[in-house]
């Protein structure tokens, strides 16, 4: 996260560190999992933390010193749910709610003139005021299972916040306000009909509408199209796996998690594809099971596409490619 001359810095080990951005010299670090007592999940830790005026919010979930660290079985937290730091110094300046760390990111918005900021734990949605952490409420959301984590980061358009996930329950829209909530529409209620279910993608708002990919693996998951207001599914479109979608211009560009390159018409009434591209590899790169010729990106091609000053950035399994998206 790149903030005037800082940049922070939060690793899958619980290193959370501040570096100059002109010379990349340490300012202040924190190791969260020691200080914290941080219970190990599947995948290590993997939420960003957020910038709000002298702040940095991130989700820690610490646990009481003794617990368990070989399983997240039974981990109870202590109170350090979400820690606010000192940008400059990195000192505490609060600790909120009793809920452990998911993988979702903390999102930061103003509603009718009240700063919010909104944490999907691994529990469910938090909603507290970033001054000073008091909390507003809480929505509980997440699958009966074990096995399942919070991924995708909360949606905010006006006063209304979505949040998905893939394993159970699927997706929710609440009517946010200080103090309370009101649920517009629930997945929970669907059966198996879900509208969204999200898997560590976020969907993406695009006039009154959300596109995502919806399902827990390949072979099911689907690049859909879904009324923000109402969770009536628009349009579905199978075949491309686990997808990731970067809004730029009226489209989408879309990277499959196999390497294919898409470019979508942002377009609520069907799924309209303007050109896709594979990015062929040397013939010494490693072939995808199935597949004939080398990719240069390929599985697992998770990452979100990244687009700055024309350019476009994609990862694959090995490489990092920039491509020219504007010719001279």
């Amino acid at each position: 996260v790149v903030d005037d001359d800082r940049v922070y810095i939060r690793g899958a080990e619980g290193m959370l560190h501040c570096v100059s951005v002109l010379d990349g010299e340490p300012l202040w670090r924190v190791n969260l999992a020691e200080r914290f007592n941080i219970v190990q999940n599947f995948f290590g830790e993997g939420s960003t933390p957020v910038v709000e005026g002298d702040l940095l919010i991130a989700q820690v979930g610490g646990s009481p010193q003794g617990s368990n660290h070989q399983t997240n079985m039974g981990t109870e937290s202590d109170g350090s749910g979400v820690v606010a730091f000192d940008k400059y110094t990195g000192e505490v300046r609060y600790a909120i709610t009793d809920e452990l760390c998911s993988y979702s990111s903390p999102v930061l918005a103003t509603i009718d003139d009240r700063r919010w900021c909104f944490v999907f734990s691994r529990g469910g949605l938090i909603g507290f005021n970033p001054a000073d952490g008091k909390v507003d409420w809480f929505f509980p959301w997440r699958a009966n299972i074990l096995e399942s984590v919070n991924a995708s980061n909360p949606v905010v358009v006006g006063n209304r916040v979505l949040i998905s996930e893939t394993y159970g329950p699927g997706s929710a829209l609440l009517d946010v306000e200080p103090g309370s909530f009101d649920i517009v529409w629930s997945d929970d209620e669907r059966g198996r009909n879900k509208s969204l279910q999200t898997h560590w993608n976020t969907a993406v708002y695009h006039d009154g509408y959300v596109y995502g990919s919806s399902g827990r693996h390949t072979n099911n998951a689907e690049l859909r199209c879904v009324d923000f207001n109402t969770g009536e599914v628009q349009w579905s479109e199978p075949g491309l796996g686990r997808a990731s979608l970067t809004y730029i211009d009226g489209h989408f560009v879309c990277l499959c998690e196999y390497g294919e390159l898409l470019l979508l018409k942002a377009n609520p009434e069907k799924f309209e594809l303007v050109d896709q591209v594979v990015l062929q590899g040397d013939k010494d790169e490693r072939n995808i099971p199935g597949l004939s010729e080398p990719r240069l990106l390929a599985y697992p091609a998770w990452a979100s596409p990244v687009i700055s000053h024309g350019l476009l950035f994609v990862r694959g399994d090995k490489h990092l490619v920039c491509l020219e998206l504007i010719p001279e």
